[in-house]
């Protein structure tokens, strides 16, 4: 890969020795294509013009003003008016972006409060149902216990049968409230780490919104809709999400 012989490493980074400027080789024409750069060829066209050109005489020291450029050299101002669309391009993408990741955003977080405030509705049937399997599973378990003392006067078919009902029944209905509890543990979960992903950048409004919540569950509470060991664990869950 060609480099231009005129790039040099400064502290700072890169400068173009024919302009004696700062330069990004890497967006520029300096390695691969220099022999293209307008400021290479103005350059070297001039080194040709000079050396082809005839010795001038002497001339008497020209004043200071007459020396020092007034203007921008013609190979920077090139320069500029190259690198100023990049500049251009670059910011406007990015600006672009920024703008769609902010209507994202905006558009998620509203998502993850709609679908709080959905499940915090909808997940009281998995919390009513677990709440039923417990009652049922503690209901069969009294009536093994009941079998168990009206064992010696039943017949041992009788009693194998019964028992092996109610055990199996027992098995079944175990492994539903398992099922139930990790099941609702899981979305409880990952909608929890949504929603506190959203309250962390969210307005007040949000945080008012779950006080409400907590004010809905003790009148659930009151009014016998829930149970007191549901109360705490929701309870639980917003004041943790209020922190």
């Amino acid at each position: 890969m060609s480099v231009c012989p005129a790039l040099r490493r400064g502290e700072g980074g890169f400068i173009c020795g024919y302009s004696n400027k700062p330069i990004d080789p890497f967006s520029w024409y300096c390695i691969g294509n220099y022999t293209e750069c307008p400021i290479f060829i103005r350059y070297t066209r001039e080194e040709r013009t000079r050396a082809a050109a005839p010795p001038r005489p002497e001339e008497a020291p020209k004043p200071l003003a007459e020396v020092l450029p007034l203007a921008p050299e013609k190979g920077e101002a090139e320069f500029e008016k190259a690198v100023k669309p990049v500049i251009d391009n670059v910011v406007l993408k990015y600006d672009d972006l920024v703008k769609k990741l902010d209507n994202m955003w905006r558009e998620y977080e509203g998502d993850v409060v709609k679908v709080r405030r959905q499940w915090e509705v909808e997940k009281m049937s998995l919390l009513r149902a677990q709440e039923l399997l417990g009652r049922t599973i503690g209901d069969y378990e009294k009536m093994l216990a009941e079998l168990e003392l009206k064992r010696d006067f039943m017949p041992p078919e009788s009693y194998d049968s019964a028992k092996r009902d109610i055990e199996t029944k027992l098995e079944a209905l175990r492994n539903l409230l398992d099922e139930v509890k990790s099941k609702y543990a899981a979305l409880e979960e990952g909608l929890g780490a949504h929603f506190k992903r959203v309250l962390s950048t969210s307005t007040s409004a949000e945080v008012i919104s779950l006080k409400l919540s907590l004010s809905k569950l003790e009148e659930l509470l009151k009014e016998g809709k829930i149970s007191r060991e549901t109360y705490e664990k929701l309870k639980k869950e917003l004041e943790e999400l209020l922190r």
